[in-house]
């Protein structure tokens, strides 16, 4: 999902289709090892980038580049995962370009955003993965292999967090492992929530700082897996905390939000491969990109939740169609920041919203 494109037919699709011609670029399957012949022999056409980029509504997996948008008439439509809130250059870049832009994380149904659960659920797993890996001595860690194993005693890791990431996936990959979980729910409301959903053994809790300086002392690994950290979220771990906890515990940070975020001692983002930052005797690691280490998976995911609201999208953006629930991924529109989160950021920023 590197770059399409749709635009409405003249007349109704057959076979019950939802109507909309779609044309894409060469090579879009690349990075999932499907080659255009393949894509062709499934009904997928493909245009020269330029027309592609010239139709009145593009979709994207992700639009990171400023200059991307550029490409795109005035009054034309973008949907992609943006994650432009700490992106001061993208922000001005949406705040000045005269399209409509939709951000996928955006989508709230029910009170829940269902677009951002698939690459929630596989950064989740990848954190236990990653700190697994971490807790090996090679990689300076306390020497826990994590999963139970028969007279050892059960490694202890603690997810800040009950949303996609840290609910669906960390402590669900944790619990399957061996491992004595427990959630950290934002608040009483949240934890009644999770816990029918809890995987077998894992216990909740409210996040309290008695309780989370309790539970970080016990801990060998703990997941960071709040839903959105901005400029104004509280830490939960400070270099104090750190000092409580077993040289050579594990922290890893599967939500990587803005500012100093809630994991302070984290540090910048890291790259995959990176030895994790040692402070205070306690490894570090700052991923925000674990789908992306595992394309196909996060394809094959991905593509199955959005596909629908795909084309609710492309109803709203081309046919004038009405759906409160893709009004709420709009970012922009007709040069002006629309979304409450972007404006935020964008006044941290100062940029004109």
């Amino acid at each position: 999902m590197t770059g399409a494109l749709c635009s409405p037919r003249p007349s109704p699709a057959p076979y019950g289709k939802p109507g909309f011609d779609v044309l894409t670029e060469p090579g879009i399957g690349a990075g999932v090892f499907q080659d255009d012949a393949e894509l062709i022999a499934q009904g997928v056409r493909f245009a020269e980038p330029a027309r592609v980029w010239a139709t009145p509504l593009v979709l994207r997996y992700k639009c990171a580049d400023p200059a991307e948008l550029s490409r795109l008439r005035p009054g034309h439509a973008i949907g992609a995962l943006f994650h432009a809130e700490g992106d001061r250059a993208l922000l001005s870049a949406l705040a000045t370009s005269r399209v409509t832009a939709y951000s996928y994380e955006f989508v709230e149904e029910h009170g829940r955003f269902p677009l951002a659960a698939p690459g929630g659920e596989i950064a989740g797993i990848q954190a236990i993965l990653h700190g697994a890996q971490a807790l090996q001595t090679v990689h300076g860690g306390r020497g826990v292999l994590l999963a139970r194993v028969s007279g050892a005693a059960a490694p202890r890791v603690v997810v800040i967090g009950c949303g996609n990431a840290g609910s669906a996936a960390a402590a669900r990959t944790a619990a399957a492992l061996g491992a004595h979980v427990t959630v950290l729910a934002r608040s009483q409301e949240s934890a009644s929530w999770y816990l029918p959903n809890a995987p077998r053994g894992v216990r909740v809790a409210v996040n309290t700082p008695q309780t989370r300086r309790r539970l970080l002392a016990e801990a060998d690994l703990v997941v960071g897996a709040i839903l959105v950290s901005t400029f104004d979220t509280p830490p939960m771990i400070t270099e104090t905390d750190l000092r409580q906890m077993k040289p050579g515990a594990v922290i890893v940070d599967a939500t990587c939000g803005y500012g100093d975020g809630y994991l302070p001692t984290a540090g910048p983002v890291q790259r995959p491969g990176d030895a994790p930052r040692v402070t205070q005797g306690v490894l570090h690691l700052k991923l925000d990109a674990l789908p992306a280490l595992v394309p196909v998976t996060t394809t094959q995911s991905y593509t199955t939740k959005i596909a629908p609201y795909l084309v609710r999208l492309a109803r709203v953006a081309l046919l004038d169609a009405s759906d409160p629930v893709i009004d709420t991924a709009r970012i922009a529109h007709q040069g002006r920041l629309v979304h409450p989160v972007c404006r935020q950021h964008a006044a941290f920023y100062g940029v004109m919203a």
